[in-house]
């Protein structure tokens, strides 16, 4: 199995390379329509190349109901999505070959790193100040989260030009980590199930680095 695991992940090196900034980079999963008439574990479900693992670890924390809507207080989420590959990385690196060999606070722990109460679109996160950096104490453009698993992170988006016209071209996401210290990459924002937003994370998203 360490081996498959091996292999499984040395063919995922040359997209890993070819995505390693930190802001969104879009899945093509065929589907245009960001809404899905079920909810986020549904979603998931239904999804196994970039969900299965990520099922597997939402199950192994026995947090199945918060996903499916379930929870009173927190009815609705944001999800930070960690995919499949992040978490068989994580696995590999620590000499692991299936979820079910992390323990059950683990799990619980590592996925309410990714949880936040509400739901948050992209349309609501605010924008850069572009004179500043993110960090610099002048900032005033961005939108600050607490996780459920107690973590804090910093959201904000950017402008981009296009054809030369600055600030008409695509509004770019992007996630600082306090705690981790880093920019968290992200790949597809507002996916909406009935119960929540999951916001993608990229694959080369290390798995507890938020």
């Amino acid at each position: 199995m360490k081996t498959f695991l091996y292999i499984f992940i040395s063919s995922c090196v040359l997209f890993t390379f070819t995505s390693c900034d930190t802001k969104q980079e879009w899945w093509n999963s065929g589907i245009s329509s960001p809404y899905h008439d079920c909810s986020i574990m549904e979603f998931l479900r239904r999804d196994s190349y970039n969900w299965e693992l990520t099922v597997e670890l939402i199950e192994r924390a026995q947090l199945t109901n918060l996903f499916e809507g379930q929870v009173d207080s927190l009815k609705e989420i944001t999800f930070l999505a960690p995919p499949s590959y992040s978490i068989l990385r994580h696995l590999y690196d620590n000499n692991l070959e299936k979820v079910s060999e992390l323990s059950q606070d683990e799990c619980c722990q590592l996925v309410l790193k990714h949880v936040i109460k509400g739901k948050h679109l992209k349309e609501e996160i605010i924008f850069r100040n572009p004179d500043y950096l993110i960090l610099d104490t002048r900032q005033d453009g961005f939108s600050e989260f607490t996780c459920v698993g107690g973590n804090k992170i910093r959201v904000w988006k950017d402008k981009s030009a296009w054809a030369g016209v600055p600030d008409v071209g695509p509004e770019t996401m992007y996630i600082y980590s306090f705690n981790a210290q880093q920019n968290v990459p992200l790949a597809t924002p507002n996916i909406q199930p009935l119960n929540g937003v999951v916001h993608a994370l990229n694959y080369n998203y290390v798995l507890g680095k938020i």
